[in-house]
């Protein structure tokens, strides 16, 4: 087996020549085949390999879809590493690269600060402030916005309709809403003490 080849695929030609030598008069059986499969894999599988070879040593039967299955999810964390890249064979590069995008969103997120922009979800390494990360940032990213603090807004308030600044920083919102929070206290207050005066 090659070290960047797939053993599903390789297993399933191995599988292939059986047939074809059994079709001639000489049958394998499935210990032999695990023994070929085991002697010849890289040395990326060498925990398998020991694994297995151990079991042989210890008189356990090896079942070779259980083997078959170790060496696919040991080859699937080894292209998920990067340590192989996956080849495809329709050439369709865009499944493969939307594969690998998939699982790495499903990583694990950093819980800690970045070092670089001082936001919380992600290292100071993978930070999309910083230009050798332009691949990593979402298709929707402003530079403008998140990287320079100097940054004017100059569209409209949804709120007051006013230019240069966003609903979000509206000044007469957060003025409206701390009045009306101290409205709703006053209120409050009036009516708990009016309603105490009553029952007392």
């Amino acid at each position: 087996m090659g070290k960047k080849e797939d053993p599903d695929e390789w297993i399933t030609n191995l599988e292939r020549l059986r047939q074809c030598i059994a079709e001639c008069g000489k049958t394998i059986d499935d210990n032999e085949l695990v023994m070929h499969i085991l002697y010849h894999l890289p040395t990326d599988y060498d925990n398998i390999n020991d694994q297995y070879l151990k079991d042989f040593d210890d008189g356990k039967d090896v079942d070779l879809e259980n083997l078959r299955a170790d060496l696919r999810r040991k080859y699937d964390r080894l292209v998920d590493s990067g340590r192989i890249e996956k080849k495809n064979d329709d050439g369709n590069d865009k499944l493969v690269k939307e594969e690998k995008a998939l699982k790495t969103v499903f990583k694990k997120q950093f819980k800690g600060k970045c070092h670089v922009c001082g936001k919380i979800g992600h290292k100071g390494t993978d930070c999309w402030t910083l230009d050798r990360n332009k691949e990593k940032r979402p298709t929707r990213y402003n530079d403008k916005n998140d990287g320079n603090k100097n940054y004017k807004f100059n569209g409209n308030c949804n709120y007051c309709d006013k230019k240069g600044h966003k609903e979000a920083d509206c000044r007469a919102k957060q003025r409206n809403n701390a009045n009306n929070v101290e409205e709703e206290y006053a209120l409050i207050t009036t009516y708990n003490t009016k309603k105490t005066s009553k029952n007392g």
